[in-house]
């Protein structure tokens, strides 16, 4: 089985990466994405939003009406995996995906990223390994998107979000990002 590991903070999951998982599923032809959130960036000050309730978030898009016919028209399958639950910080990707590769053993995996994402990856730790050890599906960042960041600077600002989320999880959002 083909599987695409998609490894960030989503802090918030929105639609410029729901483009990304559908790149893997359509153009890479992935049997499986798997989205891992992660605890913490190491090299990010600021605090994310609980694991569990970015996974609410990023369930509220693949649960919509919308990404259930897409999955079972493409007979498809979207994961979210909460390994680093699991490990010891602080939370290298470097360790994050040891654990996936033993995890996901029996099929073949690849890093999942977009291109700003590919080129920053050799000042990671171990980030020369990484690119060694692991094939990559890189995505070009969707012209209309904006960054997880400027997402929650508006919600804040109370300016409008509803272009770059889905319409189900705008008030969610504003209740955690407010």
């Amino acid at each position: 089985m083909k599987v695409a590991l998609y490894l960030g903070s989503f802090n918030p999951f929105h639609n410029g990466h729901l483009e990304v998982v559908k790149t893997a599923l359509e153009d890479f032809k992935m049997d499986k994405v798997v989205i891992v959130p992660a605890m913490q960036n190491p090299w990010k000050k600021e605090k994310v939003l609980n694991i569990d309730k970015r996974e609410a978030i990023i369930f509220e898009y693949i649960f919509s009406k919308l990404m259930i016919d897409y999955i079972c028209s493409n007979n498809k399958k979207i994961y979210v995996d909460k390994i680093e639950k699991e490990l010891i910080p602080p939370y290298y990707s470097y360790a994050t995906l040891h654990a996936l590769k033993n995890k996901y053993c029996d099929d073949e995996i690849f890093i999942l990223c977009g291109e700003d994402t590919i080129k920053d990856i050799p000042n990671w730790m171990n980030g020369e390994a990484i690119i060694q050890d692991y094939d990559f599906l890189v995505v070009d960042r969707p012209s209309d998107s904006i960054s997880s960041t400027e997402i929650r600077n508006r919600i804040k600002k109370k300016e409008d979000i509803i272009k770059y989320v889905s319409p189900n999880v705008t008030e969610f959002l504003k209740k955690y990002y407010e």
